[in-house]
C-alpha cells in the first residue's frame, strides 16, 4: 500500500476529472456499486489447528479482560469490532505468534479508543473525496468490495485530513462487506500519473503504521494498471523488503506496452475480466458498467449503505 500512496500526481492532473466516458458504452450513470451480486464465492482460510484453537481462546480471553465498561460510550462499538473473526486476523498477521498478535491487538484497541475510526465525520472528510480520487464500485467475483484510487487526481496537501480519508474508507469498507468477506480489493489506476512529489515523510510513517498495525490482512487482492515506469522502479526497490504474501497480492493489469516494457518484475499479470464481473467493472478497466464519478450521488449512496454519520457493526 505504501507504493501506491507514494506516488502522487502532478499539481495540473490533481485538478483534472475523471475523463469522460463515451455513450457508446450505454448511458452514463453516477451511482456506484455497492451491494454485492449474488452468487459470489467468498476466499477461505485453512480450518484451525487444535493448537491454534487453544490461542485464539487465550486471546480471547484476555482481550476481554482489558475492554470498556459497559457504561462508556464507546463500549458498543469496540465489543462490534472484537468478533472472532478481527481475532483471526491478528494471529494470521503475526504467524500465530501469540504474544505478537496480543500485543498488537491491545494497540489497536487502545488506538480505536482514541482515534476513533469508525466514527470520522463525514463532512469532514467529504473535501477530500471531491475529485474521485478514492472510491468504492463494485464486487470482484470472491464478493469483496472494489476500492478504486487515481492518485492523478489528488486535490490535497492536508496530511492529517488525507491519512484519516483512508483511515475512513478502509472503515466504509468493512461495512461494504458482505457475509463470510473480510477484506477488499484494489485497482490503483496509474493513468495520467507522474511522480512529481510525494507527501512528507511523517505522513507516509503516520499512514504506514496505521495500515500496518491496525488493518492486518484487509487486503485481498490489488490491480495495478497502467504501470508508470516510475512505479515499477520504486516497486523494484522495495519488494525485496515486503512481506511474501502481501507482495504476491499485487497483479499487473495486461495493459500492451507496460507489460513489454517492465517485464522484470516477478508479480503476475492478469486479466481484470478474471477477478470482477463485467457488470461489476468500470468501463474505464474493460468493464460494462458505464460509471463517472461524481460527489454527491456517490457520497450520498455511501453514507446511506454505510451509516450517517457512522454505523457499529460486528466486524467481519
Amino acid at each position: 500500500m505504501n507504493v501506491f500512496n507514494r506516488l502522487k500526481s502532478n499539481s495540473n492532473a490533481s485538478q483534472k476529472p475523471p475523463s469522460p466516458i463515451s455513450l457508446e458504452s450505454g448511458p452514463v450513470v453516477h451511482d456506484p456499486i455497492l451491494t454485492p451480486p449474488t452468487p459470489f464465492k467468498a476466499a477461505t482460510n485453512a480450518p484451525l489447528t487444535e493448537d491454534q484453537t487453544v490461542k485464539l481462546a487465550k486471546l480471547k480471553e484476555y482481550i476481554e479482560s482489558i475492554m470498556l465498561p459497559e457504561t462508556d460510550t464507546y463500549y458498543a462499538s469496540e465489543k462490534g469490532f472484537i468478533t472472532e473473526a478481527t481475532l483471526k486476523r491478528y494471529m494470521r498477521a503475526r504467524k500465530w505468534d501469540y504474544e505478537q498478535a496480543k500485543t498488537m491487538l491491545e494497540n489497536t484497541v487502545r488506538w480505536r479508543r482514541d482515534y476513533k475510526p469508525d466514527e470520522l465525520d463525514p463532512d469532514y472528510i467529504k473535501p477530500e473525496a471531491e475529485t474521485g480520487k478514492m472510491y468504492f464500485n463494485g464486487f470482484d467475483k470472491c464478493g469483496r468490495p472494489v476500492w478504486i484510487m487515481r492518485p492523478r487526481l489528488q486535490n490535497s496537501k492536508d496530511g492529517e485530513r488525507q491519512i484519516k480519508h483512508i483511515v475512513y474508507s478502509l472503515e466504509r469498507g468493512i461495512r461494504l462487506m458482505p457475509d463470510l468477506v473480510e477484506n477488499i480489493a484494489i485497482i490503483v489506476d496509474f493513468k495520467d500519473s507522474a511522480a512529481s512529489h510525494n507527501p512528507s515523510v511523517a505522513t507516509c510513517k503516520k499512514f504506514l503504521d496505521i495500515l500496518g498495525n491496525h488493518y492486518p490482512e484487509r487486503l485481498g487482492i490489488a490491480f495495478v494498471v497502467k504501470s508508470p515506469w516510475f512505479f515499477f522502479a520504486t516497486f523494484k526497490i522495495i519488494s525485496p523488503f515486503m512481506d511474501p504474501v502481501t507482495k504476491n497480492k499485487i497483479k499487473f493489469v495486461h495493459d500492451g506496452k507496460e507489460e513489454k516494457e517492465n517485464k522484470n518484475t516477478s508479480n503476475e499479470w492478469v486479466h481484470l475480466e478474471d477477478y470482477i464481473d463485467s457488470d461489476q467493472l468500470e468501463c474505464d478497466f474493460g468493464g460494462k458498467y458505464n460509471f463517472t464519478y461524481e460527489i454527491e450521488p456517490y457520497w450520498s449512496a455511501l453514507l446511506e449503505k454505510t451509516g450517517n454519520p457512522y454505523k457499529i457493526i460486528d466486524y467481519n
